[in-house]
């Protein structure tokens, strides 16, 4: 065999071997892509979980403070019907004297 048969052989070697380092680098590049999205992904998560507690902080207190209302509301309430059922009276014995 001469040179010349060996030639195409030759250059699909170094062809594969180009082949493969390309793949090889693209495959770690996308694998260093997909590290950096992870850790912004992760980030992201973080202080999304921060915010959503820091919501449900403000919800608890919001939450007690319409529950402290409400009873204030009903407190008054009964103080109305009391103030209600005393001028009614009054009024009847203005109306009996």
């Amino acid at each position: 065999m001469n040179f010349e048969q060996y030639v195409p052989i030759l250059i699909a070697l170094v062809g594969s071997a180009g082949l493969w380092g390309f793949l090889s680098l693209k495959a770690k590049q996308n694998y260093e892509i997909s590290l950096k999205e992870d850790e912004r992904s992760a980030k992201f998560n973080e202080t999304l979980k921060e915010q959503v507690d820091r919501l449900a902080e403000k919800l608890d207190i919001l939450t007690d403070q319409k529950e402290e209302l409400l009873r204030e509301m009903a407190d008054m309430r009964a103080e109305l019907a009391e103030a209600r059922v005393t001028i009614k009276h009054l009024e009847e014995m203005l109306r009996n004297r």
